[in-house]
């Protein structure tokens, strides 16, 4: 993997300063993107932190091509990908006024963004700069810079928090629940992003208000396939609306860990933190 250290080794005796770092999505994942859970995202956001003060850009090469090779580890998360083509081709069509995208050649045409495109949208987005390899025609229209661009720059923080959801599954290796709750249609929820710092695991209640029984409040537990359940030192999405309420408690003895009120508008991502 990549290291701040060793970028900073080299930083201080090269006499030219590089402009590229290259890399893989993997890679690319770790640095920019702390949305997914892992330990060491302290580590990493410094070393976006330090190419983005040196001006070096991180080139992800060969993105389909390694998530291609994944996509029968983890069915559910390239699933995912894959109905999120087509919720973002017809959001996108809607914003657009019912106007056709220009056309790339592919066989979903008119029909869907394929999963390369969603996920060079996704690290575009995230200033990544991406380098296909592509040969055929369709693909080649596909990858184009007026493609992607246009993409990245409509995904919402919702949408993003939801590909690099599945993007992670994918690298990771472990599959998502089939009954995950993510990619629906609508552009007015909120992803609600839960990172656990606790040394044990974190379990999370959805609070009702005026359930209809005549109780003011009510905290229904969030199924684990939904994210319910948060390991330790990982993170869950869920899906919310704005002005919902959770609350999370530790797995080992109950007590309240916290309460977060979602107040990110629709489309957005909202990040809490379960404090150790």
């Amino acid at each position: 993997g990549i290291h701040g250290e060793d970028i900073q080794y080299l930083l201080n005796r090269c006499q030219v300063k590089p402009q590229l770092y290259r890399g893989d999505v993997a890679q690319a994942l770790d640095v920019y993107s702390r949305r997914h859970g892992y330990q060491h995202a302290h580590k990493e956001e410094h070393t976006a932190v330090m190419l983005k003060e040196h001006g070096i850009t991180f080139l992800a090469s060969n993105v389909a091509g390694h998530i291609l090779e994944k996509k029968a580890m983890a069915p559910n998360a390239y699933s995912l990908l894959q109905n999120l083509g087509g919720v973002l081709f017809r959001a996108h069509q809607d914003a657009q006024g019912g106007t056709s995208v220009a056309s790339t050649g592919h066989k979903g045409e008119g029909q869907y963004y394929t999963v390369p495109r969603v996920l060079l949208s996704y690290l575009v987005r995230h200033k990544v700069c991406v380098l296909p390899h592509a040969y055929k025609a369709e693909h080649l229209a596909d990858d184009a810079p007026e493609s992607v661009g246009g993409l990245a720059n409509f995904l919402s923080e919702r949408r993003v928090a939801e590909i690099g959801w599945a993007l992670r599954a994918l690298l990771s290796e472990k599959d998502l629940p089939e009954e995950h709750g993510l990619g629906m249609e609508g552009e007015k929820e909120v992803a609600a992003v839960f990172h656990n710092l606790l040394v044990d695991d974190a379990h999370l209640f959805q609070v009702l208000k005026h359930d209809g029984e005549g109780n003011d409040e009510k905290e229904v537990a969030i199924p684990a396939e939904r994210g319910g359940t948060v390991k330790s030192g990982d993170a869950v999405v869920i899906i919310a609306n704005t002005g919902d309420t959770f609350k999370a408690y530790s797995g080992v003895d109950g007590q309240l860990r916290g309460t977060y009120t979602v107040s990110t508008e629709g489309g957005g991502a909202s990040d809490f933190t379960i404090p150790a």
